[in-house]
């Protein structure tokens, strides 16, 4: 990472965190299931009026963002992300925080264990997005709360836009 790339406190070169904060975990690891790990970066977009973005597709809403591909980087993961689900074009401002969310993917028949990363992002820019099963939806905060999928994501803007008790739903 350059030096104007945002990372989380102690981070180092090889994106994984050094930090000794406790990481949450949501989800359940099934037993005598084969779990892939698989690094994951989502963007906390907020508008003018303070709506959070959230991205629905046939599988449920989620925040933009999604799997890194191999050697990239947190930042070029939610940027490429962004691009193709929403036709964003992101500014990353800081990292913001690290949960792990146990899932099963229908849609690749497989158990995963995301290590997802939180960026805080502004768009400063569009274009046409590639995936065109995918809508942004600018809801509040409370209302992203209802709508996501993963309690990591509903965690997340929690976290860093408060909407009820703190707890995930």
């Amino acid at each position: 990472m350059t030096a104007q790339e945002p990372q989380p406190k102690d981070q180092n070169l090889s994106g994984m965190s050094a930090s000794t904060e406790q990481v949450p975990v949501f989800g359940d690891r099934s037993p005598g299931c084969v779990y892939v790990r698989r690094p994951s970066v989502y963007a906390i977009l907020r508008d003018a009026e303070g709506r959070v973005a959230v991205v629905r597709t046939p599988r449920g809403c989620y925040l933009p963002g999604g799997g890194a591909e191999k050697d990239e980087m947190p930042q070029q993961t939610v940027e490429r992300e962004a691009r193709e689900e929403c036709g964003f074009l992101l500014r990353v401002q800081s990292w913001l925080g690290r949960a792990i969310q146990f899932c099963y993917s229908e849609e690749e028949s497989a158990y995963f264990e995301k290590i997802c990363d939180f960026l805080a992002a502004e768009i400063v820019g569009a274009t046409a997005p590639s995936e065109s099963d995918h809508q942004v939806l600018w809801v509040t905060p409370e209302q992203a709360c209802g709508l996501l999928l993963h309690e990591s994501h509903i965690w997340a803007v929690r976290r860093f836009h408060p909407c009820g008790d703190g707890k995930p739903k």
